[in-house]
């Protein structure tokens, strides 16, 4: 499920790092991952705020991946959305689909 981030919503994602791999730990810890505005002297990336400001950007940037018909953009970016990654593969493949049942 595809979830924006907004600022109602405190946090983009949950990581509980005792289910990763190779982990063997009795215990758990979680972090959590916050959306913040975009800052040029940032060295860390951090995903976009959904804001009025920023979703007219959007629609400008989709109106033009629109108009080139050759071009298929795709994931977090393409969509403006946040992903899990299983989400964001789906996404892709079924996007592939499309693509290949009407060629």
């Amino acid at each position: 499920m595809a979830v924006q981030t907004t600022r109602e919503l405190c946090y983009t994602r949950i990581v509980e790092h005792k289910h990763f791999e190779y982990s063997n730990s009795p215990v758990t810890w979680i972090t959590h991952e916050y959306s913040t505005p975009y800052k040029a002297d940032r060295t860390e990336p951090f995903y976009p705020v959904n804001d009025a400001g920023n979703n007219r950007l959007y629609a400008r940037y989709k109106a033009l991946a629109d108009a080139l018909p050759n071009v298929v953009f795709g994931g977090r970016l393409a969509e403006y959305k946040y992903y899990d990654m299983h989400d964001v593969i789906k996404c892709a493949l079924d996007r592939v689909a499309d693509i290949c049942s009407s060629a």
